[in-house]
């Protein structure tokens, strides 16, 4: 069984974090769509069984109403669909009925809704283009729809541990099976890098914190650090990369991974509407991306599955895990190894430690 991801790039605006691949004209969004069925059509085949299908972007609910339903539709014929969790990434300011009701005729069982903050003046400074107003509008529209995820951030500018608790009193009041909570990160060619603004990373971890205990005491378990829900919701789209299984990405600047391959679509609009759609193809090192994805889940990595790469870490890492585990940084829980609470603030110097 294989995943399958699709990247819409399109936004209303920018916001002024955003690194991804988005900002395509909105008046080329016919003629990527019938490139990207092209690629579907070209690089999939009846053998390929698909379990999980995630569109994400950009923004997929600023494609014009029809052609979300096109591309699931190229997909059907493509290749073996068995998808038990089909998920559409939308923004509040460009949902509505009809979009609803096109993506539920498209197979689509699952949400997943940017709000990111519940304070306007916030939204406003990081040039969201939707209010807490429409989002409530988007979320009545959606309601039809039973396993919704809502996305927020933490360390805005200007954002206070008060903000952020109170914005994550507000998700759970609306009980969304899933919530994504991302630390803001500012990066090359965005407008906050260009400002000159730093993230307190103090800051934002004393947020982590507070937004932990509240989703905690909540009923919303942490699956992966960036990641809760309520019991039986995570996202099987998410967990597949982190279980290094296959899947396809379709779509300029997508990515994917199959039978031991990682393969780089071009991040150039013009060269992807094209036809020119892979920009690399390389080898995977299982071990690395094993142990540095796995360990961000609450499930932790398995040692018998890294021994099933050729890595015997119990032997290769002892004095690194005797050190970490006398640390109070990871424990050892049956074939699997796991960080400890405290662990995750120093979490990327722990994976470089095992690596």
């Amino acid at each position: 069984m294989a995943g399958i991801y699709i990247h819409i790039p399109f936004c209303k605006q920018r916001c002024t974090y955003c690194a991804f691949v988005s900002g395509a004209p909105l008046f080329c969004r016919r003629k990527y769509v019938e490139v990207l069925k092209k690629e579907i059509e070209s690089r999939l085949d009846k053998w390929v069984s698909v379990d999980t299908v995630y569109v994400g972007g950009g923004t997929p609910s600023m494609l014009e109403r029809g052609m979300l339903k096109e591309i699931f539709d190229s997909l059907s014929k493509a290749c073996d669909m068995r998808a038990k969790e089909i998920t559409v990434e939308c923004n509040p300011d460009s949902v509505d009925k009809e979009f609803c009701d096109e993506i539920i005729s498209a197979g689509v069982n699952r949400v997943s809704i940017g709000l990111q903050t519940a304070n306007d003046k916030l939204l406003k400074c990081v040039n969201r283009p939707h209010d807490l107003s429409s989002f409530l509008r988007a979320w009545e529209s959606l309601s039809p729809i039973k396993n919704k995820s809502v996305d927020i951030m933490m360390g805005l500018p200007g954002q206070t541990i008060e903000d952020l608790a109170s914005t994550v009193d507000f998700v759970t009041g609306l009980n969304p099976q899933h919530i994504s909570a991302y630390s803001l990160t500012v990066e090359d060619g965005t407008v906050l890098k260009e400002s000159g603004f730093v993230v307190d990373e103090d800051g934002e971890a004393d947020m982590y914190d507070v937004m932990s205990d509240i989703l905690n005491k909540k009923g919303y378990r942490r699956y992966e650090v960036s990641n809760f829900c309520l019991p039986g919701y995570e996202s099987k789209h998410n967990s597949s990369y982190w279980d290094l299984s296959d899947y396809y990405g379709f779509g300029v600047s997508a990515h994917s991974l199959v039978k031991g391959v990682r393969i780089a679509n071009t991040d150039d609009f013009d060269k992807y509407v094209g036809g020119d759609f892979v920009a690399s193809k390389e080898k995977c090192d299982f071990v690395e991306e094993y142990i540095m994805l796995s360990l961000r889940t609450a499930a932790g990595l398995s040692i018998s599955r890294l021994f099933d790469f050729g890595f015997d870490i119990l032997n290769e890492r002892k004095e690194q895990i005797e050190r970490l585990v006398l640390s109070d940084l990871i424990y050892i829980d049956g074939d699997r190894i796991k960080l400890s609470d405290k662990a995750f603030y120093v979490m990327n110097d722990i994976i470089t430690d095992l690596m």
